[in-house]
């Protein structure tokens, strides 16, 4: 078959009911839609915020940091209040120099821009699921109804709380959108474009800064392409083109990834065993969610519902089984079901982590060994859901069209309620059985009885829509709305958002005046998150994806007072769940000081006995008997200290910021080498005499991929202006060779 032939297929819309009925579809489907966004963001327009899990604990603390840097024109790379110093940016999670944050964060107040970024995620997401199925489905009642299922699925509203997470996702259908016109489009205009598009889709989800997500984005191009490649002949030169279109995009998105790969080299993630990439591996016991959604009391058998959430919905659930058992009839979906059945079963395997065979392999793969939560692969899983279930619902729709039943065999009426009965017989069993087994884990009986009632309301519809009930149908994209809708808000978002100038003021703080840093110490072993920074507290501990590596250990007082730290957040006891409190620690290091007396780096360990008058520096220094200078920080803003001080001899000076491989030093305008101190701190020598010493972090990676990234958008940018151009000149070509076979006919007539 042509390209050409292949494309008229792929595009054509083969609508299997009347124009009225699917325009009545349709109508149920977008309002289905519309009410679950309007719960989604009815907490934007009531004037309140998304505080639940990450997004109150991280997410809204480093924005807010994010947004007072962007207002004062400063830079926003070096965080100071979390860790005594972090690299913000190369943590990555807050996307930092993608164009729609710099534009949200930079005009709108903190509130507005966090929750619009939430929320835009999903129309963005949901516009291209539409446009993906229409294209490889054909039906648009069916693929409206496969958007709706992805789009407000278990996965996507449950990790509501990973905002850069749902962003990434949200590029996925539209990535395989522009993929399909790049691999089988006729016109060379509309691949060149498609090629500009992935391009920049590639550099926006890089920009995004989740490189687990950017991950499976990856893994289901590269299936997508694998099965157009076996569905027909496409032009090796096409592929070819269109992982040149992925690597520019790799190359735009290098001023995020860069310092990403550095600052994992310095995190605690690249020192953990070979045991922290199965850290949320998928208990095989969770395959029983689709079946019993509200089973368990947590809804999963793990920590985190949200990680370990594998609800795609009764409705779609029961679609896909109802497809599978009319099989005989997939006709011209076929080659895609089969498609979709194996990425569904890899992806399923790859989630089960340690629990099943596949995910080792990743150990082998730089970067991606260091990647924790294999459950967060049930991405992929409710992708190829959603596309089945818009397959089945399209098939459905034939059928109902069809009251007669000419396209049934006796096989398949037999079959199909065969299979519908037998979920339903299947969900009432666990019902029943799942409180004797587990009795400590077991939900409510109201709760665990919600998953047969859904799962027997699913294959009622189906049954019925099956047998000529038009009503069915859209009672079945209405099932489906209430129910994703009602598992998805109920945990991420409804009971779960506040005032933000309330949640602040809800803070713990010390009392009187916060001078210093302060600390939490871990309790349970949980980690504090960073809400207290939204007080305008500084931790010289914190919360992050990248954990920066520390030599010292912040549970000693010793360690606490080189940091500057003045007061910690601590249990009143010892005993589970006691109540913390606030306790102060004197005699802490100042912001700056100068030291004449300096040991190697081995005595870290004895720093509580050698005193605070002692710096541990890794290379000999030669430093003069002298009493100490003084030292005054005259300008203290994030990644730039500027520090004057006055000293009788050759000095060290040591800070309480946290030393980082990004920082220079200058002294006098002159630059000298960054001395790391006492393990973790920044500082320099300076010279006897009244010097001024000034601190700027200025990462090799940030500069070299800004410098790449630029060179990566020009180079998308070039490769689509050169395929335009060479289009025009092939028409132009055309036009003249036509012109001149006309002028050539009327000479001879």
């Amino acid at each position: 078959m042509s390209i050409a032939a292949v494309e008229q297929v792929a595009s054509a819309r083969t609508e299997p009911v009347g124009p009225d009925a699917g325009r009545s579809l349709k109508a149920w489907i977008q309002l289905s839609a519309l009410a679950i966004f309007a719960a989604l963001s009815a907490p934007r327009w009531l004037g309140r915020v998304y505080v639940a899990d990450d997004l109150g604990e991280f997410h809204l603390p480093i924005r807010d940091f994010y947004s007072r840097q962007l207002a004062a024109g400063e830079s926003y790379d070096w965080m100071p209040s979390l860790f005594g110093g972090f690299f913000l940016t190369g943590e990555g999670q807050l996307g930092a120099y993608h164009p729609l944050h710099q534009l949200l964060y930079r005009w709108l107040p903190l509130s507005g821009a966090f929750d619009i970024e939430l929320l835009a995620s999903y129309p963005f997401m949901f516009a291209g699921m539409l446009l993906l199925l229409r294209r490889i489905v054909g039906s648009s009642p069916a693929a409206w109804f496969g958007a709706l299922a992805f789009t407000f699925g278990g996965f996507n509203l449950l990790h509501f709380v990973h905002p850069n997470a749902i962003a990434i996702v949200a590029h996925i259908p539209w990535l395989l959108w522009a993929i399909d016109i790049a691999l089988r489009g006729v016109s060379p205009g509309k691949r060149a474009a498609a090629e500009l598009g992935i391009g920049l889709l590639t550099a926006s989800q890089l920009l995004l800064g989740y490189p687990q997500y950017v991950w499976f984005s990856l893994l289901a191009q590269g299936a997508f392409v694998a099965w157009r490649m076996c569905g027909g002949f496409v032009p090796w030169t096409r592929v070819a083109w269109l992982a040149v279109a992925v690597a520019l995009g790799g190359l735009a998105g290098a001023i995020q990834w860069l310092p990403t790969m550095t600052a994992l080299s310095t995190s605690m993630r690249e020192v953990a065993d070979a045991s922290f990439a199965n850290t949320g591996s998928l208990h095989p016991l969770n395959l029983l969610q689709p079946l019993a959604p509200y089973l368990f009391q947590t809804r999963v058998v793990g920590q985190n519902t949200h990680e370990l959430g594998l609800y795609f919905g009764a409705v779609p659930f029961v679609l896909c089984l109802w497809l599978f058992a009319r099989r005989g009839e997939w006709g011209r979906f076929r080659p895609l079901l089969h498609a979709v059945a194996v990425c569904g079963a890899l992806a399923l395997l790859l989630e089960a982590g340690e629990y099943g065979p596949l995910y080792r392999l990743q150990s082998f793969l730089p970067l991606v060994n260091r990647f924790r939560f294999p459950c967060r692969a049930v991405v992929l899983v409710a992708l190829c859901v959603a596309v089945a279930a818009a397959v089945a619902l399209c098939l459905l729709l034939e059928i109902v069209a069809d009251r007669k039943g000419r396209r049934q065999s006796n096989d398949s009426r037999r079959t199909a309620p065969r299979i519908l009965w037998a979920v339903v017989l299947s969900s009432v069993g666990l019902a029943v059985v799942g409180p004797m087994i587990w009795p400590s884990y077991v939900a409510a009986a109201p709760l665990v009885w919600c998953g047969p009632l859904l799962i027997a309301c699913a294959a009622a519809l189906v049954a019925l829509a099956e047998h000529g009930a038009r009503w069915a149908v859209p009672a079945l994209v209405v099932l489906t709305a209430v129910d994703l809708g009602c598992y998805g808000l109920s945990y991420s978002v409804y009971g779960r958002t506040a005032d933000l100038q309330e949640f602040i003021e809800s803070t713990s703080r010390p009392p009187g005046e916060i001078q210093g840093r302060v600390a939490a110490q871990n309790i349970g072993g949980f980690r504090t998150g960073d809400r207290m920074l939204l007080a305008g507290m500084n931790r010289i501990d914190g919360y992050a994806g990248l954990e920066p590596a520390k030599r010292l250990d912040y549970r000693q007082n010793a360690a606490l007072r080189l940091g500057g730290v003045q007061w910690i957040w601590q249990a009143a006891s010892n005993q589970a769940g006691a109540p913390r409190q606030w306790q102060r620690l004197d005699a802490s290091a100042p912001r700056a000081r100068l030291l004449t007396n300096v040991v190697g780096p081995e005595q870290l360990a004895n720093l509580g006995q050698l005193g605070m008058d002692v710096a541990a520096v890794d290379s000999p220094l030669s430093l003069p008997d002298s009493e100490p200078g003084q030292a005054q920080a005259i300008v203290d803003s994030p990644g730039r200290i500027e520090i004057e001080t006055t000293a009788p001899a050759r000095q060290l000076l040591a800070t309480t910021e946290s030393y980082d491989a990004g920082w220079l030093a200058t002294l006098d305008g002159a630059d000298v080498p960054v001395v790391r101190v006492n393990g973790d701190f920044l500082g320099c020598v300076v010279e006897a005499g009244t010097r001024h010493v000034r601190f700027e972090f200025r990462p090799r990676s940030l500069r070299m991929g800004g410098l790449i990234s630029v060179f990566g958008l020009a180079f998308i940018v070039c490769r689509y202006a050169l395929a335009i151009r060479g289009q025009r000149r092939r028409i132009d070509s055309d036009q003249g060779s036509q012109t001149s076979c006309r002028a050539r006919a009327s000479t001879k007539s």
